[in-house]
């Protein structure tokens, strides 16, 4: 079984170094072929590994490549961990992966910079499969820190539009805050575990620590501050957004199957540790509430297609730590499931309109396209309804274990938080559905016009996308014997007692009918609005189209008065006391040098002066003490 793990990590990065290294001869069908290629192969191992497994019992595994840093109380290795989180992670990342780099081939056939775009992707899935793989905290950071910059070249991908390189340069910078807590978490990890391990450090904090030992607080609070850059939570959520200025399949790749999903996986790597810090639990829960509602809110006021889809991954990505919180990381995996594929169906979906449309993003520019892509139109409305929650696609079955979870668990406020979030997606998945497809057809724009159909090379990726966003969530949901997901996971993720309960069977619950009826409601009125006074609304939204100003206030609290520091720093600080501290010493230095010269001046009269003037003070010395 390690040579297929090596395999299926290992091929991503040889096809990036090939192409990269072929860049300037190799042709576009070459450098397609080998990223999907690659990628296809690597889905295949782990597949296989998933095969061996379960038939291995389902004993985690592990595989030690080299030694990297014997040093003590650090002895990181590049090891490789398997497990039912680390199989299922990579099968979703190749999968879902594979599909989008097949789906590039058509998306990105007129760009120019081809090769240089299948490289990055393939170095983004190596990095991604990398961090999930690592058994290590050392290697994962690496990892952490190359999903990070594979993000950074494909956000800016353009990078000759300012647009696209201050968003690659916006989520670099931010996520760097999350991985200063990151960081320092590791280093705390040292400290007081003396390895980098990941299983021994699990083990080692529920045999040395006891539930809410404050040391333990810290600990997964800095974890928590990394995740939060990641995977876009308040207060580090506003990178996200940003990063639609890279190509659709960029989003797709890190919405559904790459970066965004990092922090959830931290969270759920580590719980054990999160489990022994109630505080931690909390914050985690509360910050998941309210970003999820904050993104739901503000995806309300989006005239840009692809903004909408990425506020409503910073929402869904909240409902995941929401579930986290409560200690239920069962359902926050199964809902990053499903997300996953849910996700990918719409940004590609959306990137159909987009490509055909010569980039166009503006859904005021659109309307109407039902009568031009009849087979998008179908794929995104059922793309919509899987991530409203509506039955029996996809997210139903994981929201609504999400929020079951959360009543019976006691967290009623945060119950209703999360309940006002998924409503609040039908509204807004169902409004952009209405303004871009529906209506009248409103194409003014010469350059749009003659907009027809995506290929086939588009639209079969997408279908396979369709069927999984379909029958996804009875992966997590059964009529009778334990689901799928749940006999997969059972072994290394935390189940809940409402988890057992809400298993299987299906149970009509009060929590159950308010998440139906909600998202019934919400799609229905979203449609009766959008479809008769769309006119009369546009410009009515634009507080919630600024995202609240959160980046305006941002800019000023924080921003401006760095800046004002950093420019009081360059222009009095650094000349007056920097500058000066360093001639003083250089004076002071060339004075001394100066004098010490004068003393060696090659005359004798003078070197028998300075003994005498040694030896009056020798003896004076000898006298006195």
């Amino acid at each position: 079984m390690s040579v297929l793990v090596y395999l299926g990590l290992f091929l991503p990065l040889a096809g990036f170094l090939t192409i990269m290294a072929a860049s300037n001869s190799i042709s576009r069908k070459a450098a397609g072929t080998i990223a999907c290629s690659t990628l296809g192969i690597a889905f295949i191992c782990f597949s296989m590994t998933l095969f061996h497994y379960i038939n291995s019992g389902m004993i985690e595994q592990s595989y030690m490549l080299y030694k990297w840093i014997p040093v003590e109380k650090i002895d990181a290795n590049f090891t490789l961990y398997v497990d039912s989180i680390s199989i299922l992670m990579t099968l979703i990342i190749t999968g879902v992966g594979f599909l989008i780099h097949l789906y590039s081939n058509g998306y990105m056939s007129h760009d120019e910079d081809y090769a240089r775009y299948f490289a990055c992707m393939n170095f983004f899935v190596f990095s991604m499969l990398l961090l999930v793989l690592a058994g290590d905290f050392v290697l994962f950071f690496v990892g952490w820190e190359g999903v990070g910059l594979a993000s950074y070249l494909l956000i800016g991908f353009y990078y000759d539009r300012p647009a696209a390189a201050q968003a690659a340069t916006k989520a670099f910078v931010i996520n760097r805050i999350g991985d200063l807590g990151l960081l320092l978490g590791l280093l705390l990890t040292f400290k007081l575990f003396g390895t980098s391990n990941m299983s021994d450090i699990s083990h080692m904090a529920k045999e040395q620590f006891a539930v809410g030992a404050p040391i333990i607080t810290l600990l997964t609070l800095l974890y928590f501050v990394g995740a939060t850059g990641k995977s876009a939570q308040i207060p580090l959520y506003t990178w996200l957004p940003d990063a639609m200025e890279g190509p659709t399949p960029v989003s797709a790749l890190i919405h559904a199957a790459t970066m965004v999903t990092a922090g959830v996986y931290l969270v759920v790597r580590m719980e054990n540790l999160f489990l022994l810090s109630p505080i931690t639990m909390m914050i985690v829960g509360i910050i998941g509430g309210v970003t999820s509602l904050y993104a739901a809110i503000c995806a309300i006021g989006q005239t840009d297609l692809k903004r909408v889809l990425a506020y409503s991954t910073v929402s869904q990505l909240g409902l995941m730590f929401l579930a986290c919180g409560t200690g239920a990381f069962y359902s926050a995996m199964f809902h990053l499931t499903a997300h996953a594929f849910i996700k990918a169906l719409l940004f590609l979906s959306a990137g159909n309109i987009v490509h055909m449309m010569n980039g166009e993003t503006e859904m005021a520019k659109m309307g109407g396209l039902a009568k031009i892509f009849k087979t998008t139109n179908w794929l995104f409305l059922l793309g919509v309804l899987a991530l409203s929650g509506i039955p029996p696609f996809a997210a139903f079955f994981s929201k609504d274990l999400i929020l079951e979870q959360e009543w019976l668990s006691g967290f009623h406020t945060l119950f209703y938080i999360g309940l006002a979030a998924c409503i609040l997606t039908g509204f807004y998945l169902t409004r952009a559905y209405c303004l871009t497809f529906l209506g009248p057809l409103n194409l003014k724009d010469e350059n749009i016009k003659n907009a027809k159909e995506a290929p086939s090379i588009m639209l079969v990726p997408v279908k396979i996308l369709a069927v999984l966003a379909t029958i996804g969530g009875f992966l997590g949901f059964t009529f009778a014997t334990r689901p799928l997901l749940e006999y997969f996971l059972i072994d290394d993720v935390h189940i809940t007692l409402p988890e057992e309960e809400l298993r299987s069977g299906f149970i009509i619950t009060p929590e159950t009918w308010f998440t139906v009826s909600g998202a019934i409601l919400a799609v229905v009125s979203a449609y009766f609005i959008y479809t008769r006074y769309a006119k009369r609304l546009q410009g009515s939204l634009m507080f919630l189209k600024n995202s609240c100003y959160v980046n305006e206030l941002y800019w000023n609290l924080i921003a401006q008065p760095l800046k004002a520091v950093a420019q009081w720093i360059k222009d009095v600080f650094e000349p007056n006391v920097i500058d000066q501290s360093v001639n003083g010493i250089v004076h002071a230095t060339q004075g001394t040098a100066s004098w010490f010269q004068r003393m060696q001046s090659g005359q004798i009269r003078s070197y028998v002066a300075w003994m005498v003037l040694g030896s009056v003070l020798l003896i004076a010395y000898f006298v006195v003490f």
